[in-house]
């Protein structure tokens, strides 16, 4: 699957635990919470995350085909240099209507529209904004989400008082609405700002219902999380070995073609072309291994797989503590602390993005 097609975690979706939960008297405050979260937010973060992922996808196909036709532009100006397809080129013609188009002109035509293509792909990009509009629709649907786990967390959320929480709903679609009407620059201040740790204060629940929200929260959250991030950890891997030693290869493949060349030219028995020939992919190969670079830059293969690792291991340590909490306040206090780390890889997958190779 495409990577700009690769599912991202549901855990946005509580239908089905709403649905279960109103079974049990004991669980009203959860079954509140979740159908605030699911009224308020989870709407219009359907609308960004799909939006996000249609913005990557239109940036990649940008990305691709800007890098794929600039390398194309330069084969055919080093093909037409190098004079290989001189003679069944001028031998070429092919009649349109009264004119006649020769075939000494099919090199020069082709590079010049590979180059027109490329240049104009890119000036595309750049008016559309292609990957500006990704990484801020892809950081209003991550606020969202972090905005529901976190207001799953306020005390005053399960009070179990009407009042209270009509305040609550208010206050979060506030919230939603700030983040919605949010621009880049506040992305760009967002990812450098930080966060402060903090321990949050857990509400007054019986025993039931804190041990239930631990349930849902290590299903819901944690166990999608970490799916998530092994999927991703194993995706850019395979990524970065396909094309971290392709661009090396492809250099000291130029070289040898040099080398293969300069042989040509001292043996002086060989056929011409076969010398041109050499010539052509010492000087292309390059070119193309441009093209891998662009993507391990777009992408950052490497770096993403390590910050997967990273939170992976984090997490999974996290979820131990949490699963062995004896008491609420213990529970709140690594819900938080999950919390807390989760907003930090957003802020650091937004940043290494940002500051990744543009190509649109």
């Amino acid at each position: 699957m495409p990577d700009e097609l690769k599912p991202l975690p549901s855990d946005m979706d509580d239908a089905a635990e709403i649905a279960e939960y109103e079974q049990r008297l004991e669980l009203n405050n959860l079954v509140a919470a979740l159908t605030i979260c699911a009224e308020a937010i989870d709407p219009d973060f359907r609308i960004m995350d799909e939006a996000a992922q249609r913005a990557k996808s239109s940036y990649f196909k940008y990305a691709r085909a800007s890098a794929w036709l600039g390398a194309l532009a330069v084969f055919f100006a080093i093909l037409q240099l190098s004079q290989l397809a001189r003679g069944w080129s001028e031998a070429w013609s092919l009649p349109v209507g009264a004119w006649t188009l020769e075939g000494k002109w099919l090199l020069p035509a082709t590079e010049f529209l590979m180059a027109a293509a490329a240049v104009g792909v890119a000036l595309v990009g750049l008016g559309g904004r292609k990957q500006q509009s990704w990484f801020l629709q892809r950081y209003q649907a991550e606020r969202l989400r972090l905005l529901k786990y976190h207001f799953l967390t306020r005390s005053q959320l399960w009070s179990g008082n009407e009042q209270t929480l009509e305040k609550c709903r208010l206050e979060v679609r506030a919230e939603v609405e700030e983040i919605m009407v949010s621009q880049y620059p506040e992305l760009e201040s967002w990812i450098s700002a930080g966060s402060v740790p903090e321990v949050l204060e857990a509400p007054e629940l019986s025993d039931a219902e804190w041990r239930q929200f631990r349930e849902y929260y290590l299903k819901k959250r944690l166990r999608e999380q970490t799916e998530h991030f092994v999927s991703r950890l194993k995706d850019n891997v395979i990524q970065d070995n396909k094309t971290r030693i392709l661009p090396s290869v492809l250099f000291f493949g130029s070289v040898a073609f040099v080398l293969a060349h300069f042989s040509i030219e001292l043996v002086g028995t060989v056929n011409d072309s076969v010398g041109r020939g050499a010539l052509l992919l010492a000087a292309s190969l390059p070119g193309f291994g441009a093209v891998v670079r662009a993507r391990r830059g777009v992408l950052e293969f490497a770096r993403n797989a390590s910050r997967c690792e990273t939170t992976y291991h984090v997490l999974l340590k996290l979820g131990v503590r949490l699963r062995d909490a004896s008491n609420i306040d213990v529970a709140f206090r690594e819900i938080g602390f999950c919390e807390q780390v989760l907003e930090t890889d957003v802020r650091e997958w937004l940043r290494l993005m940002v500051e990744s190779e543009w190509f649109g």
